[in-house]
Protein backbone atom coordinates (compact mmCIF):
# COMPACT_ATOMS: atom_id res chain seq x y z
CA UNK A 1 0.00 0.00 0.00
CA UNK A 2 1.53 3.32 -1.08
CA UNK A 3 1.61 6.50 0.97
CA UNK A 4 -1.33 8.03 -0.92
CA UNK A 5 -3.52 5.02 -0.21
CA UNK A 6 -2.56 5.04 3.44
CA UNK A 7 -3.45 8.73 3.75
CA UNK A 8 -6.79 8.17 2.01
CA UNK A 9 -7.60 5.17 4.26
CA UNK A 10 -6.60 7.10 7.38
CA UNK A 11 -8.71 10.12 6.37
CA UNK A 12 -11.74 7.91 5.74
CA UNK A 13 -11.33 6.12 9.06
CA UNK A 14 -11.04 9.38 11.00
CA UNK A 15 -14.13 10.70 9.23
CA UNK A 16 -16.10 7.61 10.22
CA UNK A 17 -14.88 7.86 13.82
CA UNK A 18 -15.89 11.53 13.96
CA UNK A 19 -19.36 10.67 12.63
CA UNK A 20 -19.67 7.85 15.15
CA UNK A 21 -18.62 10.10 18.00
CA UNK A 22 -21.10 12.78 16.92
CA UNK A 23 -23.96 10.24 16.80
CA UNK A 24 -22.90 8.81 20.15
CA UNK A 25 -22.75 12.24 21.74
CA UNK A 26 -26.16 13.17 20.29
CA UNK A 27 -27.67 9.91 21.55
CA UNK A 28 -26.18 10.47 24.99
CA UNK A 29 -27.56 14.02 25.16
CA UNK A 30 -31.03 12.82 24.13
CA UNK A 31 -30.89 10.02 26.68
CA UNK A 32 -29.90 12.40 29.47
CA UNK A 33 -32.69 14.81 28.47
CA UNK A 34 -35.19 11.95 28.54
CA UNK A 35 -34.11 10.96 32.06
CA UNK A 36 -34.38 14.57 33.24
CA UNK A 37 -37.90 14.92 31.81
CA UNK A 38 -39.01 11.61 33.36
CA UNK A 39 -37.56 12.63 36.71
CA UNK A 40 -39.45 15.93 36.64
CA UNK A 41 -42.69 14.16 35.67
CA UNK A 42 -42.29 11.56 38.41
CA UNK A 43 -41.44 14.22 40.99
CA UNK A 44 -44.56 16.18 40.04
CA UNK A 45 -46.70 13.05 40.22
CA UNK A 46 -45.28 12.11 43.63
CA UNK A 47 -45.89 15.61 44.95
CA UNK A 48 -49.49 15.55 43.75
CA UNK A 49 -50.10 12.11 45.29
CA UNK A 50 -48.60 13.20 48.58
CA UNK A 51 -50.75 16.32 48.64
CA UNK A 52 -53.82 14.13 48.12
CA UNK A 53 -52.71 11.56 50.66
CA UNK A 54 -52.19 8.83 48.06
CA UNK A 55 -48.45 8.31 48.27
CA UNK A 56 -47.01 4.86 48.78
CA UNK A 57 -45.57 5.77 52.16
CA UNK A 58 -47.61 5.41 55.33
CA UNK A 59 -49.11 8.74 56.31
CA UNK A 60 -49.42 9.47 60.01
CA UNK A 61 -52.87 10.69 60.99
CA UNK A 62 -52.55 13.31 63.69
CA UNK A 63 -55.39 14.37 65.99
CA UNK A 64 -54.70 17.25 68.34
CA UNK A 65 -54.15 16.11 71.93
CA UNK A 66 -54.13 12.41 71.04
CA UNK A 67 -51.49 9.70 71.09
CA UNK A 68 -51.02 7.47 68.06
CA UNK A 69 -51.14 3.69 68.51
CA UNK A 70 -49.78 1.00 66.22
CA UNK A 71 -52.46 0.01 63.72
CA UNK A 72 -53.78 -3.55 63.86
CA UNK A 73 -55.53 -5.70 61.28
CA UNK A 74 -58.57 -7.09 63.08
CA UNK A 75 -60.16 -10.38 61.98
CA UNK A 76 -63.20 -11.48 63.99
CA UNK A 77 -64.54 -14.98 63.42
CA UNK A 78 -67.19 -14.31 66.03
CA UNK A 79 -68.63 -11.30 64.19
CA UNK A 80 -67.69 -12.36 60.69
CA UNK A 81 -65.95 -9.02 60.21
CA UNK A 82 -62.43 -7.91 59.37
CA UNK A 83 -60.76 -4.57 58.84
CA UNK A 84 -57.75 -2.35 59.35
CA UNK A 85 -58.33 1.29 60.34
CA UNK A 86 -56.07 3.90 58.80
CA UNK A 87 -55.05 4.91 62.31
CA UNK A 88 -55.69 4.21 65.97
CA UNK A 89 -55.34 6.89 68.63
CA UNK A 90 -55.64 6.96 72.40
CA UNK A 91 -58.02 9.67 73.54
CA UNK A 92 -59.74 10.08 76.91
CA UNK A 93 -58.84 6.55 77.97
CA UNK A 94 -60.34 4.99 74.82
CA UNK A 95 -58.82 3.58 71.64
CA UNK A 96 -60.39 5.50 68.75
CA UNK A 97 -60.33 4.33 65.11
CA UNK A 98 -59.60 6.88 62.41
CA UNK A 99 -60.46 6.51 58.73
CA UNK A 100 -58.88 8.74 56.05
CA UNK A 101 -60.67 9.51 52.76
CA UNK A 102 -58.33 11.84 50.83
CA UNK A 103 -60.56 12.15 47.74
CA UNK A 104 -63.89 12.59 49.55
CA UNK A 105 -65.59 15.98 49.64
CA UNK A 106 -68.49 14.95 51.88
CA UNK A 107 -69.44 12.23 54.32
CA UNK A 108 -71.25 9.24 52.86
CA UNK A 109 -73.14 6.42 54.56
CA UNK A 110 -70.56 3.84 53.45
CA UNK A 111 -67.79 5.79 55.19
CA UNK A 112 -69.82 5.86 58.40
CA UNK A 113 -70.61 2.15 58.12
CA UNK A 114 -66.92 1.35 57.64
CA UNK A 115 -65.98 3.34 60.73
CA UNK A 116 -68.75 1.68 62.78
CA UNK A 117 -67.34 -1.72 61.80
CA UNK A 118 -63.93 -0.63 63.07
CA UNK A 119 -65.52 0.45 66.35
CA UNK A 120 -67.03 -3.01 66.75
CA UNK A 121 -63.69 -4.64 66.09
CA UNK A 122 -61.86 -2.33 68.48
CA UNK A 123 -64.41 -3.12 71.18
CA UNK A 124 -63.94 -6.87 70.72
CA UNK A 125 -60.14 -6.92 70.54
CA UNK A 126 -59.22 -4.00 72.81
CA UNK A 127 -61.87 -4.74 75.46
CA UNK A 128 -63.48 -1.29 75.55
CA UNK A 129 -66.21 0.24 73.39
CA UNK A 130 -65.04 3.40 71.57
CA UNK A 131 -67.58 6.18 72.13
CA UNK A 132 -66.80 7.63 68.69
CA UNK A 133 -64.45 7.53 65.74
CA UNK A 134 -63.01 10.06 63.32
CA UNK A 135 -63.40 10.52 59.58
CA UNK A 136 -60.72 12.67 57.92
CA UNK A 137 -61.88 13.94 54.53
CA UNK A 138 -60.25 15.61 51.54
CA UNK A 139 -56.77 17.03 50.94
CA UNK A 140 -57.40 19.65 53.65
CA UNK A 141 -57.99 16.89 56.26
CA UNK A 142 -61.36 18.05 57.54
CA UNK A 143 -62.16 16.16 60.74
CA UNK A 144 -65.60 14.69 61.50
CA UNK A 145 -66.48 12.96 64.75
CA UNK A 146 -68.88 10.04 64.30
CA UNK A 147 -70.65 8.99 67.50
CA UNK A 148 -70.86 5.27 68.22
CA UNK A 149 -74.50 5.36 69.23
CA UNK A 150 -76.91 2.46 69.71
CA UNK A 151 -79.03 3.77 66.84
CA UNK A 152 -76.11 3.82 64.44
CA UNK A 153 -75.01 0.33 65.41
CA UNK A 154 -78.58 -0.92 64.87
CA UNK A 155 -78.50 0.69 61.41
CA UNK A 156 -75.20 -1.06 60.69
CA UNK A 157 -76.53 -4.39 61.97
CA UNK A 158 -79.53 -4.19 59.65
CA UNK A 159 -77.22 -3.47 56.72
CA UNK A 160 -74.96 -6.40 57.61
CA UNK A 161 -77.93 -8.74 57.90
CA UNK A 162 -79.17 -7.68 54.46
CA UNK A 163 -75.71 -8.24 52.96
CA UNK A 164 -75.38 -11.67 54.54
CA UNK A 165 -78.88 -12.56 53.36
CA UNK A 166 -77.92 -11.71 49.78
CA UNK A 167 -74.82 -13.90 50.09
CA UNK A 168 -77.08 -16.74 51.28
CA UNK A 169 -79.35 -16.35 48.25
CA UNK A 170 -81.95 -13.79 49.29
CA UNK A 171 -82.93 -11.35 46.51
CA UNK A 172 -81.36 -7.93 46.69
CA UNK A 173 -83.68 -4.93 46.86
CA UNK A 174 -82.40 -1.93 44.88
CA UNK A 175 -82.81 1.52 46.37
CA UNK A 176 -82.18 3.98 43.51
CA UNK A 177 -81.54 7.64 44.18
CA UNK A 178 -83.58 10.11 42.14
CA UNK A 179 -80.66 12.44 41.35
CA UNK A 180 -78.41 9.56 40.29
CA UNK A 181 -81.18 7.97 38.22
CA UNK A 182 -81.73 11.23 36.38
CA UNK A 183 -78.11 11.24 35.16
CA UNK A 184 -77.89 7.49 34.47
CA UNK A 185 -77.24 6.50 30.84
CA UNK A 186 -79.24 3.26 31.11
CA UNK A 187 -82.20 4.65 33.03
CA UNK A 188 -84.70 3.98 30.23
CA UNK A 189 -83.77 0.29 30.20
CA UNK A 190 -83.74 -0.19 33.99
CA UNK A 191 -86.65 -1.87 35.78
CA UNK A 192 -85.67 -0.30 39.10
CA UNK A 193 -85.39 3.35 38.10
CA UNK A 194 -86.67 5.94 40.54
CA UNK A 195 -89.79 7.95 39.81
CA UNK A 196 -88.42 11.41 39.07
CA UNK A 197 -91.84 13.02 39.47
CA UNK A 198 -92.10 12.09 43.14
CA UNK A 199 -90.73 14.60 45.67
CA UNK A 200 -87.57 13.56 47.47
CA UNK A 201 -88.32 12.60 51.07
CA UNK A 202 -85.75 13.64 53.65
CA UNK A 203 -85.94 11.89 57.00
CA UNK A 204 -84.04 13.90 59.58
CA UNK A 205 -83.86 10.85 61.86
CA UNK A 206 -81.77 9.01 59.28
CA UNK A 207 -78.87 11.46 59.48
CA UNK A 208 -75.81 9.72 60.82
CA UNK A 209 -73.30 12.51 60.92
CA UNK A 210 -71.92 14.75 63.58
CA UNK A 211 -69.46 17.22 62.08
CA UNK A 212 -66.72 18.74 64.17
Amino acid sequence: MDLHSIEAYTSKALSQIATLNTDLILFSVLLICAFVVLDVVNATARKKKNEMGLGSKVHTVSIDGSQSIEVRHYVSDMQGLAGRPDALISEGGFIIPVERKPLANKIRDRYVAQLLVYMRLVEEFEGKRPPYGYLILGPNCRKFRIENSTERQAWLQKMLQEMRGILDGSPSVPAPHQKKCKRCDVRDACDFRADLDMPIQINSKSKLLVAE
